[in-house]
């Protein structure tokens, strides 16, 4: 479904602070699966986001997704089939416009459509169901500026615009880490609930080890642009903290104390 196939990309090439930020990544994924992506810092996480949104051109390599070749497709033209949630709470969403209003656009992408005064009242009632399912009462203020919102309900507002038409792939760059504690569970019991409904292929790079091996189904572990192993089955299910800094160690990599939290 999603197939990444010897990708490369290089940051300040030709100069002293080159560096590989994915150095020949290639991954095949099926549909439907859940990857839990991780790393220390700069290990090419968010890098390998960008190469498979189509934020950042590839050197080298091939992106496929669902048996096309998207490589030289660009960015507004993926998001047409991908949702992306990123780590501030702030994109995403238009603050100035209302709750209905933001959903409108989510739910026309791809199409012509117009705001408030064009939305059907069959589109509301679409909104008005979906914004229930999140238990937080957003059903009751579909007339409220997104701005108003606290950084939960406006990440989880974000998660639904991202995935109200249901995308081929979903891509989640960290999108709890700035919540506390408390939001970034209900958060995550939200993605949960909604990647499992419409069984969306999903890529969600997270800092928490323990997260990322109790979420989805399987696990990447990145380091140095380069991708160090992926856990799945009953390797997985095993695999405990202690065993995977010892593996991890082996390979080379190195985990930050954040990611250890």
């Amino acid at each position: 479904m999603l197939t990444i196939k010897n990708a490369r990309v290089t940051f300040h090439s030709g100069t002293i602070n080159e560096r590989k930020a994915l150095d020949n990544v290639s991954a095949n994924f099926s549909k439907g699966d859940f990857i839990t992506v991780i790393g220390s810092n700069g290990a090419g996480k968010s890098t390998l986001l960008n190469a498979v949104s189509g934020a950042r051109e590839l050197d080298s390599g091939s992106v496929w997704l669902d048996g096309q070749d998207i490589t030289q497709k660009r960015e507004h033209y993926r998001a047409r089939v991908i949702g992306r949630l990123f780590q501030d709470p702030m994109k995403g969403t238009a603050p100035n416009m209302t709750i209905e209003e933001n959903l409108a656009l989510a739910y026309g992408r791809g199409q012509r459509r117009g705001m408030s005064a064009s939305i059907k009242k069959a589109d509301r009632l679409v909104f008005a169901e979906a914004l229930s399912k999140l238990g937080l009462g957003l059903e009751e203020r579909m007339k409220s500026k997104v701005g108003l919102l606290s950084g939960g309900q406006r990440q989880a507002l974000a998660l639904l615009m991202a995935t109200i038409v249901p995308p081929k792939l979903l891509l989640l760059d960290e999108h709890t880490a700035a919540l506390d504690p408390k939001t970034s569970l209900q958060v995550m019991d939200i993605t949960n609930a909604i990647v499992g409904e419409h069984s969306v292929t999903t890529l969600m790079v997270t800092h928490n080890v323990k997260d990322a091996l109790q979420t989805g189904n399987k696990t990447l572990l990145m380091s140095n642009g380069r991708i160090m192993m992926i856990l799945e089955g009953e390797r997985r299910k095993s695999m405990t903290l202690e065993k995977l800094l010892e593996l991890y160690s082996l390979e080379g990599g190195e985990f930050s104390d954040k990611m250890l939290l």
